[in-house]
């Protein structure tokens, strides 16, 4: 998917979504039970799944093996990695008004 612009219509499935990013479906439910990704669908066997999320997927799955995090250590570092990102953002729009 490199290059392409992710949407976040829900049109994954659960086994389309492991397949993609190379993790069990232990994993997903276990992110799914974290908060670290949203799912669409009453079961596992209708949940439905945004491209965006496999973003979240690769780096949830990324701190887990660098940092070896469980799944909610990745949800909090996720989090945490956010805040970071729109405070940053909120610096940068404060900067651009006093220059």
């Amino acid at each position: 998917m490199t290059g392409e612009v992710l949407t976040d219509d829900p049109k994954l499935t659960l086994d389309d979504l492991c397949e993609t990013c190379g993790v069990s479906e232990v994993t997903i439910r276990a992110y799914v039970a974290e908060g670290v990704i949203e799912v669409n669908g009453d079961d596992a066997g209708r949940w439905r799944f945004s491209e965006i999320t496999l973003v979240r997927v690769q780096k949830a799955y990324r701190l887990q093996r660098d940092l070896r995090l469980n799944a909610a250590g990745a949800a909090l570092a996720l989090e945490l990695m956010s805040q970071i990102e729109a405070l940053n953002d909120q610096l940068e729009r404060l900067k651009r008004i006093r220059e």
